[in-house]
């Protein structure tokens, strides 16, 4: 599935310098709404190859790391080197309406964190600050938890 937002995001003409690296290990196959993982992925995808594209960086990268996290969750890491996250922007990086482009709405990862615990996992960020890349890192239970009646 990542492989398959990887080839929706294909790079355009003005990307054709970001260097995508996979680090894909084994998982379980995941009982989960496709949906929701696809919107998730594909805007972090997104606004990855946006940071490295605003960048400075002689050579751009985007990481795309999938992996156990602990016994109980699959975790795929985005991660750049693209313009980063100026640390007072962290706290509310996933509030609704918040964005630091001025092209952006403030609605991709709000919509992306509240699919992550929508499927009973996590959306977290972090980053050294601008100028250093971020990290965004989505964690998926291996097993959906049991609904309550």
């Amino acid at each position: 599935m990542v492989e398959e937002v990887l080839r929706l995001n294909t790079l355009n003409q003005e990307d054709r310098h970001i260097q995508i690296v996979r680090e894909f290990s084994e998982v379980p196959e995941l009982s989960l709404d496709r949906h929701k993982l696809m919107q998730i992925l594909v805007n972090l995808i997104q606004n990855a190859r946006q940071a490295c594209a605003g960048s400075t960086q002689a050579h751009a990268r985007i990481w795309v790391r999938i992996g156990m996290a602990g016994p109980k969750f699959v975790s795929v890491e985005v991660r750049d080197n693209g313009v980063g996250i100026a640390p007072e922007n962290l706290d509310r990086i996933f509030s609704h309406g918040f964005t630091t482009r001025k092209d952006g709405h403030g609605f991709g990862l709000h919509s992306a964190a509240l699919a992550a615990k929508e499927m009973a996992g996590t959306l977290t960020v972090s980053s050294p600050g601008l100028g250093h890349g971020a990290v965004f890192v989505v964690q998926i239970p291996v097993s959906p938890p049991l609904s309550s009646p």
